[in-house]
Order: structure tokens, then C-alpha cells, then sequence
């Protein structure tokens, strides 16, 4: 099975030395897209609940496109750099990614509700706007690199842990002993585990070389289609509906290399030689999925705007699909090389459902005249809400347990400032923090951005950039609490990970 299979890779939390099933992983990485926005918003830190008349209110509150009084059409090109630097067994590595492409696209039609001449335009409904515009939500572009000598485990007692959860009996006198095809088979035949009546063993000696190559790629977007009316310029209310887009990659290359183990039995051939396998492998899933979202905006007084918007789980049909295959060489301890031991590659499918957690976004914007704006928002996200479904009864019960352990519900704060600096020229700067999804490890994403705009008839460009960073850990591997003790006492080693990445966004605008 894939779940047995799988190793947990940057981002997994341990919690008892317990393996947890990549599913739990994963959900909570598809459920943390951020709201799509404009170079404008982004500059604002996000901070966008309350302020409407841009095109970023389709994903966060569709009330604000209750503030457009034209047409518009804009779209957003980004530059993304992402790094991440790694300490793992006492070696410090750096890797990075860079990506170019477009980030949002859209436009709003403004409708305005006709009226008897000479009455009173600011009562009853003044327009009603429509809006459609694509944001890509989340940014899997990510390269992660990490390796060093490890004096307390191998990956060899990682499949012999497997081999001895799932084996059934010695594999020499029963052929069904190892499930054919699994890791633990493959690591059998490539005589990297063997067999005692105690149970399976690692042949590898500790002390080994090991490093991890991760790359990952692709996306989460969504394509909205909203509305919203304008209720006497003073309430507006909006309702929009998300059509969204998984498109994930993970591609993964971990090495090990050593001297074998000395021990009764062994094979001559093997006995003070070394050793090195190559693991690889690579998970692909995609799908599509649909939310909604309902807002309004209210002003007591023209200063002052204030915003509320509820974001319903999406809800999303997936396919998985990981391959994975084991090559190992040896040589003998006089140095001759012993023919390569390679298995084929093996592929799983599996299909499920996710439900991802619902949003509350509250926010207030003050309005200083004609010289600029600051905007705050607070939202909550309850991620221990999120639901995974399976055809796998088994499956869908471990992953939803523990999703339940795991993680918590919090509270993401955004905020941002925009002043005019002369003319049409302005000056933005925000912050936005993310709190931690986590029960019992804090992890927090903040991010810092600045940006200009301009703004000439009926033309605007904006230009943003932002830091964002966050700290996270990667395992090659985990070991069960209740794997016989082979003269060490690890559940597996653990890189520390820090995340930076810098964006810059630029927003090309026209009214009509």
C-alpha cells in the first residue's frame, strides 16, 4: 500500500515517534492557499476584508467589488524566488528555486441601477458589479537539500521496520512473507534488510553518508465568479463562487552510502564491504474543486469601513498517483564491484476526497481623505476541520485521526498603509502573519512587503515586493517506537528547515 510506502518529507510534525501517513501531510498543505490579490492588496499586506473597489474582493469579500463605479480590466505577472536553508546532522546546505509567471488576471463590469431622473442617488440599490479574475493561491516551487553522516540510523532499519510490521514470517521458506512490490520487498531482495527469528535487521554499519534531494513544483489557483450591490453607499453586499485547482509535484532523490555490517550468516561476498542505494521517488496529484464566498461591507461614516466574509471549505475531488524503485551497489571489501541490484518501478493510484477548513475574516479600513488609508484584518481558520475520504476505510479513519491530533484552529492577522505621496503616486507597506496550524509546535509564517503605484487617466501600475519566511522540518524516514533496539535509539533523523521566499508582483490596470 502507498501509505505504508511513502516517506514524510518537509513539514511533517512527529509526535511520539509516530508515523504519520502522508494524507496528513499533504491535506494540510492544500489547505492553506492564501487569498488571490493584486499587487495593490499584496502591498496592503492583504489586508483587504474591509477596503472593497479591487479586484482581489472575489477571493476574500466579493462585497467590495460593491465600489467599483467602472469597468475594469487588470492582470498581475510575478517574479518568485524561494530558498531554503537546511541543518541536518550538523551540516548546513542551501538550495533554491526561482519561477516566473502570472499570478492574477480579471476584470469587473460595472452595472449601475437605473433611476428616475433628479431622484435621490444614494438611496435604495446604486449598482450592481459583476467580476471574474483567476489567482493562483499557493506556490509549490521549491527545491530542499539536506545531508550528512548519520552515527544513530540508516534507512536500512526504516525498511526493516516495514518488513517487520507488515512481513508475515521468514521470506526464505514463505514467498507471500513480503508483500511483492513494497519498499521492504525491493530493500529484501537488494539484500539491504534480512531475516532472524527476532525479525528483519538492517545489514548496513551506522556511520552512514546520507542526503535527501527534494524538488517540487506546481500550484493551487482559482478562477471566481461574483457579484455584489451597492445598497445606498453606504452597505454592499457580494457573493461569489471559487472553481479551484490542484496541480502538485514532489520529486524526491535520497542516497545512502556505507560499509555492511558484520553478523552470523551473512553472505561472504557482502562481509567488510560497502554499500550505496539510491531511492526514488515521485507524487503527482491533481484535481478540481469548488467554495463560496459571502461578504458585506458597511460604512457608519465615509471614514470608516467595515468589513466581514465567510470562505466555505472547498471541497475537492483528487487523484494521487506515486512511483517509487530501489537501486543498490556493492563492493567487496578488496574492492571489486558487484553487479547493481535494481527493482522496477512501482506505481500506486488512489483517488480522494478533501475538505478543506472554513474562513472568518473580520477587518476595518480608516480612510484619511484623499491622502491614503490604513486597513486590518484578523481571520480565523479551524484546520482541525479539514476531512479526508477514502474508499480505503482504514486509510480514511487513520488520516482523519490524525488530522484531529495534529492540528488546532488559529488566527492570521494582516495589516497595511497606503499614502499618497504627490499626485497619482503613492507609497504601500504591510505585514501579514499566519499562526501556527500545529497543537504542539508552534510554526508561524510572516511576511513584510512594500510597494508604489501609480495612477494616469484611466491606467494604474503597482508594483510590490515581499519577504516571507517560516521555519519547518523534513525526515528521509521514520522508525517506530516499537522497533528493536540495533544498537541505537532514534526514531529517525529530522532536518530543520528555514523558508524564505521574495516575491515581486506587478499589476497592469485599465478602467473603461
Amino acid at each position: 500500500m502507498k501509505l505504508r510506502s511513502i516517506l514524510i518529507v518537509a513539514g511533517i510534525v512527529f509526535a511520539s515517534n509516530s508515523l504519520y501517513a502522508q494524507y496528513t501531510s499533504d491535506v494540510l498543505r492544500f489547505s492553506q492557499p492564501e487569498q488571490g490579490s493584486t499587487s495593490r492588496f499584496k502591498g496592503l499586506g492583504n489586508a483587504q476584508t474591509s477596503l472593497g473597489g479591487d479586484i482581489s474582493a472575489l477571493s476574500s469579500n466579493p462585497a467590495g467589488l460593491g465600489f467599483f463605479t467602472k469597468s475594469e480590466f487588470n492582470f498581475t505577472p510575478e517574479f518568485n524566488n524561494f530558498k531554503v536553508g537546511s541543518s541536518y546532522l550538523n551540516n548546513g546546505i542551501d538550495d533554491s528555486k526561482s519561477r516566473v509567471g502570472i499570478n492574477q488576471i480579471g476584470a469587473v463590469f460595472y452595472s449601475p441601477v437605473n433611476k428616475v431622473k433628479g431622484s435621490n442617488l444614494n438611496e435604495g440599490w446604486v449598482s450592481v458589479n459583476f467580476g471574474i479574475g483567476y489567482n493562483k493561491t499557493n506556490n509549490f516551487n521549491t527545491n530542499i537539500t539536506y545531508g550528512g553522516v548519520n552515527p544513530t540510523s540508516s534507512m536500512a532499519d526504516y525498511f526493516a521496520d516495514l518488513a517487520t510490521t507488515y512481513g508475515n514470517g521468514n521470506p526464505a521458506n514463505n514467498t507471500n512473507a513480503l508483500t511483492p512490490g513494497s519498499l521492504e520487498s525491493m530493500a529484501y531482495k537488494n539484500f539491504l534488510i534480512e531475516y532472524d527469528p527476532a525479525g528483519y535487521f538492517p545489514t548496513t554499519n551506522l556511520n552512514s553518508n546520507q542526503q535527501n534531494i527534494i524538488n517540487r513544483s506546481g500550484s493551487q489557483s482559482e478562477v471566481n465568479l461574483g457579484m455584489a450591490g451597492n445598497y445606498g453607499n453606504k452597505l454592499y453586499l457580494g457573493i461569489s463562487v471559487g472553481l479551484a485547482n490542484i496541480n502538485y509535484t514532489s520529486d524526491r532523490a535520497y542516497t545512502e552510502s556505507g560499509t555492511n555490517r558484520t553478523f552470523a550468516g551473512q553472505d561472504p561476498v557482502f562481509a567488510g564491504g560497502t554499500y550505496s542505494f539510491a531511492y526514488n521517488s515521485i507524487q503527482q496529484t491533481k484535481g478540481n474543486g469548488i467554495n463560496a464566498k459571502l461578504g458585506l461591507i458597511y460604512k457608519p461614516v465615509n471614514e470608516l469601513r467595515l468589513g466581514l466574509s465567510f470562505i466555505t471549505p472547498t471541497w475537492y475531488s483528487l487523484t494521487d498517483r506515486f512511483s517509487e524503485n530501489l537501486s543498490t551497489r556493492y563492493k567487496q571489501a578488496n574492492g571489486v564491484a558487484i553487479p547493481e541490484y535494481t527493482n522496477a518501478l512501482e506505481t500506486y493510484d488512489s483517488e480522494y476526497r478533501l475538505r478543506t477548513p472554513y474562513r472568518v475574516n473580520g477587518g476595518a479600513s480608516y480612510i484619511i481623505g484623499n491622502s491614503g488609508l490604513i486597513s486590518a484584518d484578523i481571520e480565523y481558520v479551524d484546520y482541525s476541520s479539514i476531512h479526508f475520504s477514502s474508499d480505503f476505510v482504514n486509510e480514511e479513519r487513520n488520516t482523519n485521526r490524525d488530522i484531529a491530533a495534529l492540528y488546532k484552529g488559529n488566527f492570521n492577522y494582516r495589516v497595511g498603509a497606503e499614502f499618497k505621496v504627490v499626485d497619482q503616486f503613492m507609497i504601500r507597506g504591510g505585514f501579514n502573519y499566519a499562526g501556527s496550524p500545529y497543537k504542539n509546535i508552534d510554526i508561524n509564517t510572516t511576511s513584510y512587503s512594500g510597494g508604489l503605484g501609480y495612477r494616469f487617466d484611466n491606467y494604474y501600475l503597482d508594483v510590490t515586493y515581499r519577504h516571507t519566511k517560516f521555519d519547518s522540518t523534513s525526515s528521509p524516514y521514520t522508525i517506530s517506537a516499537d522497533y528493536p533496539d540495533y544498537n541505537f535509539t532514534s526514531a529517525g533523523p529530522t532536518a530543520n528547515l528555514k523558508n524564505t521566499a521574495d516575491n515581486v508582483y506587478v499589476t497592469f490596470g485599465v478602467r473603461f
